[in-house]
């Protein structure tokens, strides 16, 4: 049986057509097991259209009398489709097929309601936390504010056409936020009513990219199994004028929105190299 870390290893450095390679955990001197086998077969039906985008797939109990295998057979073979984007399942209603990701370029400082509707989805949010608080040590030194600053805390769950995506934990500057801290931050992007109702333009960021399992809090947010793979985004947000805008830890759907980055040409010549996303020589997290 596949462990988690191999799955989550997969899950990360593999793009989805290409998955087939996780075949070569098993030895060639053992049986597939049965679970695998399933999975090979389902992955195969979707991808030749059998299930379309947006279909409803079959039970857990359709499942097992289909292929006369115990229930938890099945679970194991659908939660790899769960773990590689190809289903996902909506509360009430059922389990579905839906295996066009979100693609996200790192490189650009972007908006969750703009991503959405780049990709033709309908954003909203719901806030789970909101409150004006004194600046913790540990957010003071890295948003880089005086011992007795304020900061606005907000967390909010983002949904794309009701489905959760992205748990955003955010600090921001409270001098900044201010403005805007009491208009609708439900049905609007905090992005857009700042450039809209302040003078308040946003400069670079720095971002960190790093895969985490998904805890309870996780679990019942984004509906999804305790464990599953999720991308943890740190991102430090400054303005033009070089301050501090925003800390966040967000927490991205891993089954529902990637990354794509572009790497510069590889040249033997230089002698020292940093990963697009690698913030460790800067110490800003």
């Amino acid at each position: 049986m596949i462990n988690e870390p191999e799955l989550l290893f997969y899950n990360w450095f593999y793009r989805l057509k290409a998955f087939p390679r996780i075949k070569k955990v098993f030895r060639l001197d053992q049986p597939v097991p049965k679970y695998y086998k399933i999975y090979e077969k389902l992955l195969k039906q979707i991808r030749q259209g059998k299930y379309s985008e947006n279909n409803l797939f079959p039970s857990d109990t359709e499942l097992v009398k289909k292929f006369r295998v115990s229930r938890g057979t099945v679970r194991e073979a659908i939660k790899l489709l769960f773990q590689q984007g190809y289903l996902v399942r909506e509360q009430g209603k059922g389990t579905f097929v839906t295996y066009k990701k979100i693609q996200q370029d790192p490189d650009r400082l972007i908006g969750f309601t703009q991503l959405m509707r780049q990709h033709n989805i309908r954003p909203t949010a719901r806030i789970i936390e909101k409150k004006i608080i004194a600046a913790p040590a540990h957010i003071g030194h890295i948003m880089n504010l005086q011992s007795d600053e304020k900061v606005v805390r907000l967390v909010r769950l983002r949904f794309g056409d009701e489905q959760p995506l992205i748990i955003e934990r955010s600090f921001y500057s409270y001098d900044l936020f201010e403005p805007v801290y009491n208009m609708d931050l439900d049905n609007n992007s905090i992005y857009e009513l700042l450039y809209e109702f302040t003078d308040t333009r946003l400069g670079d960021a720095n971002q960190r990219i790093e895969a985490i399992s998904a805890g309870q809090q996780e679990q019942e947010l984004l509906e999804i199994e305790l464990g599953t793979p999720l991308l943890l985004i740190k991102r430090l947000i400054n303005t033009e004028n070089g301050d501090v805008f925003q800390y966040s830890e967000d927490v991205y759907r891993s089954d529902r929105i990637n990354f794509y980055t572009k790497t510069v040409p590889y040249n033997k010549e230089i002698d020292q190299y940093t990963l697009p996303l690698e913030l460790e020589d800067h110490n800003i997290f």
